[in-house]
């Protein structure tokens, strides 16, 4: 199959919804598949090995600012446009111009949401030109935000449109007025245009059906995968006992209530350490978190935000793993990737961690929010390494078992076969 793979970036970022996208087209590929990725707003940041990806960048980050902004930019030449959408410009200037905070970002995701009545419509001119040339069978977006791509793609190609469910129902929740209730009304327009949408668990499917008004039928469950690697790790870190933390630093992540977990288990007299990894996206919120850290004399060590390698010296340094996430997370990928080298984790009870620890068995869930019953779970895991070593075996083994790309691949490839062959009967 012939399979257009669009997929937006993080702003040089390593992100869930990216380690998701890279390890399903690396499967499909693998399968034989011509699977063409197109990058969105920024170049993506890829684990490991490299993916093939076309370098140009549509929807590039800095002029979809800009035509927001000015109408000027909305009639500027390619040329213009090609150069601001240099991949090694957008890498640079996504150091400093991040912004997730929805409450800006309002006026722009309905401007996007909006399509041909947008004031982005020229990108999605130039992305429906690309796609005519490449004439693909299937085309995969990787969120709902992006539905505006579904209307344009079915009236200049045909071609069925899947999309992918990450949780940005949460995001378009927190947008300010108009904002939220035109961003959902837009969505769920779109919804006609997609032929399939894929959410990454039971209960998310029937959430999301709910949100856009859809039928349950025309929501499919397929869980995240990662690639396996032909050897699993082995026994984890024991000695001292290790609290690690990895994802981006904001107060939806939570790690200010692990933080109060660790300060608990020390103010009981227990030898621990914390561990953290991630991006500073809320440097007031680090600041307090920091402070909290020194003021209670945790010991501790701070990483940055690493890379692939990085991870995996991360992950062999911990002792058990827990991001206390406010969130309802879709994918859970850092816990994914927690358990696939073995390390135990601590769960929120919530979104998509009772599904996943059900399959893999790989940790015990905590109720989400609650600071001293994620340090009761912790000490408990730190009071019976035996438990804690059986729990990480057996999550290692459950990843590998129910959440490999591989088998994630098989099962799209099905579901994107009876996609096509009504269209060419």
């Amino acid at each position: 199959m012939r399979i257009v793979y669009i997929a937006a970036g993080a702003g040089g970022m390593y992100c869930g919804a990216c380690a998701r996208d890279v390890a399903l087209v690396r499967a499909l590929q693998g399968r034989g598949h011509d699977v063409h990725v197109l990058p969105l707003y920024t170049p993506l940041r890829r684990d490991g090995a490299a993916l093939p990806a076309t370098e140009r960048i549509f929807y590039g980050g800095i002029n979809v600012f800009l035509q927001q902004a000015s109408s000027v930019f909305r009639h500027t030449p390619d040329s213009f446009d090609r150069m601001l959408d240099n991949p090694a410009l957008l890498r640079w200037v996504s150091q400093f111009a991040i912004s997730t905070d929805p409450v800006k970002l309002g006026a722009m995701t309905v401007s996007v949401l909006a399509g041909e009545e947008g004031r982005q419509r020229k990108e999605l001119h130039k992305l429906l030109e690309y796609l005519a040339g490449i004439e693909p069978e299937i085309v995969v977006i990787t969120n709902s935000l992006l539905s505006a791509i579904a209307p344009a793609v079915k009236a200049r190609l045909g071609t069925p449109v899947v999309c992918l469910l990450q949780g940005e129902e949460e995001f378009v929740s927190s947008l300010g007025e108009p904002f939220r209730t035109q961003a959902v009304e837009l969505m769920r327009a779109h919804a006609a245009s997609v032929d399939l949408y894929v959410a990454s668990y039971a209960d998310y499917a029937g959430e999301m059906a709910a949100f856009l008004h859809e039928p349950p039928e025309r929501i499919t469950v397929m869980r995240a995968g990662l690639d396996i690697p032909p050897r699993l790790p082995g026994p984890r870190h024991r000695e001292p006992f290790t609290v690690g933390y990895l994802s981006v630093i904001t107060p939806g992540k939570g790690l200010d209530l692990l933080v109060d977990a660790v300060k608990r288990l020390k103010e009981a007299g227990r030898e621990v350490q914390l561990l953290i990894a991630g991006k500073v996206m809320n440097a007031h919120f680090w600041q307090a978190v920091r402070q909290e850290i020194e003021t209670g004399g945790l010991p501790h060590e701070y990483l940055g935000e690493v890379d692939y390698e990085g991870k995996q010296a991360f992950f062999s340094r911990c002792s058990v793993f827990s991001v206390p996430s406010r969130q309802h997370e879709a994918r859970g990928m850092s816990f994914m990737e927690a358990q696939l080298a073995g390390v135990p984790v601590v769960a929120p009870a919530a979104g998509v961690f009772p599904e996943m620890l059900s399959l893999t068995g790989g940790g015990v869930l905590a109720p989400a929010g609650d600071s001293a019953a994620l340090a009761t779970a912790l000490a408990r895991l730190q009071d019976d390494p035996e438990e804690a070593y059986r729990l990480g075996q057996a999550g290692m083994e459950g990843i590998a078992r129910h959440y490999s790309a591989v088998r994630i691949a098989e099962e799209v490839e099905g579901r994107f076969r009876g996609l096509i062959l009504p269209e060419r009967a």
